[in-house]
């Protein structure tokens, strides 16, 4: 399974492209991909107000439907979590992801607190625990995981900035059926093999084609992992992929360099 990680595009006011959002998802699942993950770390959510970022979701929703919209409402507090979930999910978000506390690394308590009061405000609807170490600090080791998997609501991770060997520790760590989606887009296989449900691609929402395509067996690992490295991880490179389809990509609104010539003439080769 893929779900593509959207960026977020702006226009030249720096405002929310509401329109564009609708153009990224329908791209995305136009090209084949079943799944998008929106207002998350490709989206800037950081950068992003609250209204902006439900306004993100709502859009996403009308495109796509709530099954296949996995909506970021994640948080550095509580608090402001607890108040995104509850308006995301008056809005019809039924698949919602929530990162970890950020920036003061939270304690194994006040993680448990955290999941606990967004499973419950969230009314029903699937929550994905969202573990992003390197940027967010809080560290989520799979013991700690079993205790979040117990809460009711809670039906799966997405990890990111890890390898394999997290998600098979994930996995062995929580019950069967819980779902484990990897943020390393260029080990699918992988991914599967360690019993990982499958992975949330950022690449995928810029080439979703190639990604339906390994998906569904009819293209090669290596050219995803070719694709994966030349786009490096950043969300300027594919906006910039974006533009040279004719989709809204744009400037970060984050302060992320755009990509120098070389860079601009790799990512260029992989549209062919």
């Amino acid at each position: 399974m893929i779900a593509a990680a959207l960026t977020t595009p702006f226009d030249q006011a720096d405002h929310v492209d509401l329109g564009g959002v609708r153009a990224l998802v329908e791209h995305v699942v136009g090209g084949g991909v079943p799944a998008v993950f929106v207002a998350g770390t490709n989206g800037e959510f950081p950068a992003l107000d609250d209204g902006e970022r439900l306004d993100v979701i709502s859009a996403a929703l009308e495109v796509a439907g709530p099954a296949r919209v996995i909506a970021h409402v994640g948080a550095a507090t509580t608090r402001q979590a607890v108040r995104l979930t509850a308006e995301a999910r008056r809005r019809g978000a039924e698949r919602l992801a929530v990162i970890t506390p950020y920036f003061v690394p939270a304690g194994p308590e006040r993680v448990v607190e955290h999941f606990e009061r967004c499973a419950a405000t969230a009314d029903g609807a699937d929550v994905y625990v969202y573990v992003f170490t390197a940027l967010a600090g809080t560290v989520v080791p799979p013991a700690l995981l079993t205790r979040i998997a117990t809460i009711n609501g809670i039906v799966g991770v997405k990890v990111s900035g890890a390898g394999t060997d997290v998600v098979r520790a994930y996995t062995q760590a929580t019950p069967p059926g819980f779902e484990v989606w990897s943020g390393n887009d260029a080990e699918l296989p992988e991914v599967m093999v360690a019993g990982g449900t499958g992975i949330v691609s950022g690449n995928a929402g810029a080439l979703p084609t190639l990604f339906a395509q390994l998906l569904a067996g009819y293209t090669d690992q290596p050219l995803v992992q070719s694709a994966v490295k030349t786009v490096d991880g950043s969300i300027a490179n594919l906006k910039y992929l974006l533009d040279l389809q004719g989709l809204p990509g744009g400037r970060c609104r984050m302060a992320i360099d755009g990509p120098d010539a070389d860079r601009r003439a790799a990512l260029a080769r992989l549209l062919g």
